[in-house]
């Protein structure tokens, strides 16, 4: 049987946080195999992002078939951003996204993109901001 790719040995004492942190800001400079789940997205979607986002969405599903034009998406733990400049295209200029991650190097990885999907999309409705999920209402005040 073959070893999964991601077998490490585990620390004795492992501060999830900070191995999170490592983990992904780590995969925001390098895609990482081992983090993957790939999802089929429309093509014509995904032309307008540049290829280091979609290389390195590490996402779990698809959301964006419940996105409708002119909808306010927030899209929490957003990584590189890939699955909201595709809601940002969805819901068109008069909609809006709101991409939150706990990640520094996931959130540049993000943000560094938001210009050139805006030039390509004819619109800029997309934004990034650091947050902690389990602390939301702290984060956004």
């Amino acid at each position: 049987m073959a070893e999964p790719c991601c077998s490490s040995p585990v620390p004795q004492s492992l501060d999830q946080t900070q191995a999170v942190e490592a983990r992904y800001g780590a995969a925001a400079q390098e895609q990482e195999a081992c983090l993957c789940t790939p999802v089929g997205f429309d093509p014509a979607l995904l032309k307008v992002i540049p290829d280091a986002v979609v290389e390195r969405d590490y996402g779990c599903g698809d959301p964006t078939r419940w996105v409708k034009q002119a909808d306010h998406v927030l899209d929490l733990g957003s990584g590189s951003g890939k699955n909201a400049f595709i809601c940002s295209q969805l819901v068109g200029a008069e909609g809006s996204v709101l991409g939150l991650d706990r990640n520094p190097n996931m959130l540049e990885l993000a943000n560094s993109a938001c210009g050139s999907v805006a030039s390509q999309i004819g619109y800029g409705n997309v934004s990034f901001r650091r947050a902690e999920i389990d602390q939301l209402a702290e984060d956004l005040d």
